[in-house]
């Protein structure tokens, strides 16, 4: 990976939930302020409470004149009141309280508390509600409704209301705010009687407007809803974008499938998906290395084919036409006859030389091979007979050789018939390339884990600037490999090296340390050079 994976999907999961709830938190407390703050300085103002007072006090007359009621008409007023929510009437005669309305001061869990001034008569009835609230009433103990004015203090008396000749409407002066001076402690609206003309006469009313607690209810309700979605929608937000973020990996992938196999994978982040992207391309750089040697491969084999049906045509051409000769007897002395069978007897040996490289190359290059008969047999011994055939036959040809065989006890497991496809190709090698005027050396070294066959030869001067296939050496690679073992070479100006290491079960089978495979061998590193 090129990039550091720390953040899980889960970690950043939990800190979206985490930073969406302190989100919608603090929304939500910052909500509820507001809301205050709009309650007790816009809708509990002076001028607003006075306002929906004159409205509520309009309404009461109204009905009050339109149904001709006494004040003492409590059904007709409940009537009204059940009519107009949020409302707490208050109706005076001089000193007698005519209609109260305490029920709802019951339904708001209000507390009544009623103050008389001595001196002055003026009487002051404070409700106070659960939420704090202190609703002032202010009235004189004449009767007479008064206000004071806030900016000269100057007491002004109320005109009363008065009844026309054909029963109108009652006319009202809207009242100005009084200050109070006592500190209640708390947020405070101000209320006063207003004369209102009954059946029966013309009494005190006060209208006390709660429609102040129903907004904060609603509020309250409106600002959890909204802070509940905005939670969800950070959520959603997070989500939706990694979904994005898979549906593009995913559009990529079936592009990469179906359209163009080098397409662009998008790799972003640090989490699983990244991670996942990151895989994808690799898989996908593979298979494009995959498809590469494929296509060499059948190139390759094409070639081969190719060649090899042209290069065996011509010696196959002319071994037939020496034996249809002999067959005929289309020959003159015997020393013709010897020479015909001298050229069908190369060109049968070239044959079988082109076999056997057609066999190794389709060997080297086949998904499977045929299973190996492994068998275990004493390094030493094993080892001087196999190599020492070889050396013999290229011994009566000029060939010199230094030999090194340890005698350390070892066991080597191994398929016969593959390590006799080994050193052929080794032997056959040095046969074509070595000089035959520099020994040869053939060593095997054995150490507690491994088994090490070591062959170095000088590469003549007419043999270097022949070109080779190298199917041979991919050959002995392959077959070393099934064996659990390894085959490297090494050329050095010219000298040529190859070693053969192959475990040794020995020591695996006594100590009990497992048979090491051709990971280990390898990076235990090869001899004399070797890679």
């Amino acid at each position: 990976m090129n990039k550091t994976f720390r953040r899980t999907l889960k970690v950043k999961m939990f800190i979206v939930v985490v930073l969406g709830l302190l989100t919608a938190v603090i929304s939500f407390f910052a909500g509820m302020l507001a809301l205050d703050r709009y309650v007790a300085n816009v809708y509990m103002s002076d001028a607003n409470v006075q306002q929906r007072s004159m409205q509520q006090i309009q309404s009461f007359a109204a009905y009050v004149n339109s149904h001709s009621m006494k004040a003492s008409d409590s059904r007709a007023l409940r009537a009204w009141q059940g009519k107009h929510k949020n409302v707490y009437i208050l109706i005076y005669n001089n000193d007698d309280i005519v209609f109260d309305s305490q029920w709802m001061i019951e339904k708001r869990g209000a507390y009544k508390y009623v103050i008389t001034n001595s001196v002055t008569g003026e009487m002051v009835i404070l409700i106070q509600d659960n939420q704090g609230t202190i609703r002032k009433i202010r009235r004189q103990n004449n009767g007479n409704s008064t206000t004071t004015n806030k900016n000269s203090g100057v007491t002004k008396k109320q005109s009363n209301a008065t009844n026309g000749a054909s029963g109108g409407t009652a006319v009202m002066e809207k009242p100005e705010t009084s200050e109070y001076a006592e500190d209640t402690g708390g947020q405070e609206a101000d209320y006063d009687f207003y004369p209102v003309l009954f059946r029966d006469g013309v009494f005190d009313v006060c209208i006390v407007d709660y429609s102040d607690d129903t907004l904060k209810e609603v509020g309250r309700v409106a600002i959890f809803v909204l802070c509940s979605m905005l939670f969800i929608g950070i959520i959603i937000y997070y989500f939706g974008r990694e979904i994005r973020r898979l549906r593009k990996l995913t559009n990529q992938v079936m592009d990469i499938k179906n359209v163009d196999i080098n397409g662009p994978i998008t790799i972003k982040g640090q989490d699983e998906i990244c991670l996942l992207a990151e895989n994808i391309d690799t898989m996908r750089a593979t298979i494009i290395e995959q498809l590469s040697r494929e296509k060499e491969a059948w190139q390759a084999n094409s070639d081969l084919v190719t060649a090899m049906a042209h290069d065996i045509r011509t010696p196959l051409t002319v071994m037939a036409g020496y034996l249809e000769l002999m067959k005929n007897k289309e020959y003159s002395s015997q020393e013709e006859l010897d020479e015909y069978i001298r050229i069908s007897s190369e060109k049968a040996e070239q044959l079988r030389m082109m076999s056997d490289k057609m066999f190794r190359y389709f060997y080297v290059y086949s998904k499977s091979s045929d299973e190996l008969n492994m068998e275990t047999f004493q390094a030493g011994p094993f080892l001087n007979q196999m190599l020492g055939e070889y050396m013999v036959l290229l011994g009566e040809n000029g060939y010199q050789f230094n030999v090194d065989i340890s005698d350390r006890e070892a066991e080597i497991s191994v398929d016969v018939q593959g390590m006799k496809r080994i050193t052929d190709n080794v032997f056959t090698n040095i046969r074509k390339y070595s000089d035959k005027t520099k020994p040869i050396d053939v060593r095997v070294y054995v150490d507690v884990r491994r088994v090490r066959i070591f062959f170095r030869n000088y590469i003549s001067a007419e043999s270097a600037r022949a070109e080779s296939t190298h199917i041979g050496t991919l050959t002995c690679q392959k077959m070393a490999e099934e064996m659990n073992g390894s085959f490297v070479t090494c050329r050095r100006g010219k000298i040529y090296e190859a070693t053969l290491t192959l475990p040794n079960v020995f020591y695996d089978d006594n100590v009990g340390v497992p048979t090491q495979g051709l990971t280990a061998i390898l990076s235990g590193g090869g001899h004399h050079g070797s890679v």
